[in-house]
């Protein structure tokens, strides 16, 4: 009997000491939050974002949200250079789009990422697997990469995405997998703040999925599948990250194409980008 008590106590205590870890985190982060919610944002940052068209089509509170996540976000992630120098500009485009993601959540909900490394240009990944009692080695040049609370990107492609308005952003597709991976499962269906709200979620991207890989094994390139692109048809995964990339990008053509998607993410990023940004 009075072994049981002592494990009992133990698990007690150990309880008890998440708890007190948890509630030092949280206070540690409301500290972090008023400090920086007074902190003016530096004039050199304020250059930089002025040259994003996202960012001129925010509403004046929408900007002072994103300038505390922007300040957040620098001082508590890490910035590795992979054969480049990590500039101020890199940082804040790459703050900007992350917080934009984010910017529906509460301050430290969904916020898993830890370090970002940048290439200068896209790098090779070699990946290994095994199937069938068959192990390949595929060697892959990417743009974007995500694993282990670290996402890679490449400089190049974000300065182009950027420059040419276009419907892609390497940076809002990286952070959309995070997103995914946190329930363990990357699988395209991120964690949902209601239990109800995955059948009609699920209903929503496995028809547009399945039918776009039917219109496409027949090489019949709709409007919608030329909107996606076949990148978005590799695996479910792929399929949330490119929507969430156009939910952002070009959320009026999303709206357009595929109402159901738009509304499933719209609830998702607790944002009506549609409303957010101009049509182009």
């Amino acid at each position: 009997m009075a072994y049981y008590l002592i494990l009992i106590q133990f698990f007690l205590a150990l309880i008890a000491l998440f708890l007190f870890w948890k509630s030092i985190e949280y206070f540690i982060g409301m500290w972090r939050y008023k400090k920086f919610k007074t902190m003016p944002l530096p004039q050199s940052y304020r250059e930089i974002l002025l040259s994003l068209p996202h960012y001129l089509d925010l509403t004046g509170d929408l900007r002072e949200k994103i300038h505390t996540r922007i300040l957040l976000f620098i001082d508590r992630k890490e910035f590795v250079g992979a054969q480049m120098e990590i500039t101020e500009e890199i940082k804040v485009i790459i703050a900007f789009y992350a917080s934009l993601v984010r910017l529906g959540f509460a301050l430290d909900e969904h916020d898993k990422v830890a370090t970002i490394i940048v290439y200068p240009e896209d790098f090779i990944v070699d990946r290994s697997s095994t199937h069938n009692g068959i192990h390949t080695n595929r060697t892959s040049l990417l743009a974007g990469e995500s694993a282990n609370r670290t996402v890679v990107l490449s400089w190049k492609d974000i300065r182009h995405h950027i420059a040419s308005g276009s419907k892609e952003n390497v940076i809002i597709h990286e952070f959309a997998h995070e997103l995914d991976f946190e329930d363990g499962m990357p699988d395209g269906t991120p964690e949902l703040s209601n239990y109800a709200d995955y059948p009609r979620y699920a209903q929503a991207f496995s028809n547009a999925f399945i039918i776009l890989t039917k219109q496409v094994k027949r090489n019949l390139i709709t409007e919608q599948a030329a909107f996606l692109g076949s990148y978005a048809l590799e695996n479910e995964a792929e399929f949330f990250a490119v929507c969430s990339e156009r939910f952002f990008m070009a959320p009026h053509a999303l709206k357009r194409l595929f109402p159901d998607i738009y509304e499933e993410l719209r609830k998702f990023y607790r944002l009506d980008t549609a409303l957010m940004f101009k049509a182009p």
